[in-house]
């Protein structure tokens, strides 16, 4: 099926921020389906979105998960449970300051839809936050100041 409507909406993938042409009909091809069946409305999606968009063959069950979650959010329900998760390191000394640095670390990847799958380790005199290998920020951090090294980060995958 192809849709008049050919605008495309940025969703994630996995940790990949993608464009879907036509996902705004979808959601609406969805509506008549029970919205708790995750299996049927995911297979409704992929089945109506795989037409206009290139969706790889390694990758369906990703697509599933982000088809699931915008269908929640379409529907203005919580679909935290579906944010992709993402391996980070947490370095630094135990204590106050570094659980205040991984609160503030999920609570930053939170809003950009990845759930943190923390590994905490000793080493740094700091809080450092280790994403792919590269640390990320380190030393006191603010909202907004962990946010923008996050947002650096992903311009780099």
């Amino acid at each position: 099926m192809h849709f008049r409507d050919k605008s495309v909406t940025p969703i994630r993938v996995g940790l990949d921020q993608i464009g879907i042409v036509g996902l705004h009909a979808a959601l609406k091809e969805t509506d008549t389906l029970d919205p708790d069946d995750r299996e049927a409305v995911a297979d409704r999606m992929l089945e109506v979105l795989a037409s206009s968009n290139y969706i790889p063959e390694g990758q369906v069950e990703a697509y599933r998960t982000a088809f699931w979650r915008e269908s929640r959010r379409h529907r203005g329900r919580d679909f935290s449970a579906w944010y992709s998760e993402l391996p980070v390191t947490v370095r630094g000394a135990p204590g106050e300051e570094r659980d205040r640095f991984v609160a503030l670390a999920s609570a930053v990847l939170a809003a950009h839809e990845l759930r943190p799958v923390f590994t905490l380790a000793d080493g740094a005199r700091d809080p450092e936050l280790v994403i792919r290998d590269e640390v990320v920020a380190s030393g006191p951090q603010n909202r907004a100041s962990l946010d923008r090294a996050v947002r650096r980060t992903f311009s780099h995958w």
